[in-house]
């Protein structure tokens, strides 16, 4: 047992490198800050056209009527799904930029925001196979903050804490759930309302 968990840790100690060192390869350390945010304002706007597409299901109809291919109604979803998912990486990755450092309060409180605002939506969601799909997304967002300071960490769970117990409520898969729990059990001794000393 002890070596199954060792290799699974090692697997992901291993995935996390490899995903920083593809971060590396790319263009973020040649960008000011400045920059960034606003490549994540844009991607934001791609996002968000895909969003209002995909929950305009008359609009969705009409093309598929049209004559639109497919075995399915037209959607933006990969354009959903993967615009957010830069946003994400790259704020994340500006916290924790120490030479990005006079940025972090304006990067943590642009985070937040995008943050609820995915939550909220998430929460809108009426197919099942969309909420699906924002799995991945929901999995960066909750390790990325989970590994975060106290204090960090506080900020994020307050701002979006009915949000998260609401989520509680949808069937999730394993994964999520495994995530989730470990989240919430963190709460506890963050904000003073238990005494345990760690996540198992």
């Amino acid at each position: 047992m002890y070596t199954v968990h060792f290799q699974a840790d090692l697997l992901h100690t291993e995935a996390g490198l490899s995903e920083q060192q593809r971060e590396e390869q790319g263009m973020y350390r040649n960008l000011s800050s400045k920059h960034l945010l606003l490549l994540t304002d844009c991607l934001l706007q791609s996002h968000r056209f895909a969003k209002a597409f995909n929950s305009n299901h008359e609009q969705r109809n009409l093309l598929w009527k049209a004559g639109f291919k497919g075995s399915v109604k037209p959607n933006l979803l990969k354009q959903e799904t993967q615009s957010l998912a830069c946003v994400l990486r790259i704020l994340f990755k500006m916290c924790s930029d120490e030479a990005r450092r006079d940025a972090w309060p304006l990067i943590q409180q642009r985070l937040i925001f995008v943050c609820r605002e995915a939550l909220e939506y998430f929460l809108c969601l009426q197919s099942e196979a969309h909420r699906d799909a924002w799995t991945c997304l929901l999995l960066l967002m909750l390790t990325r903050i989970f590994k975060m300071s106290d204090e960090r960490f506080a900020a994020h769970t307050s701002s979006y804490y009915p949000l998260l117990c609401e989520i509680m409520c949808f069937d999730l898969k394993a994964e999520l759930r495994s995530v989730m729990r470990r989240f919430f059990l963190r709460i506890g001794p963050v904000f003073n309302i238990s005494r345990s000393g760690g996540v198992p």
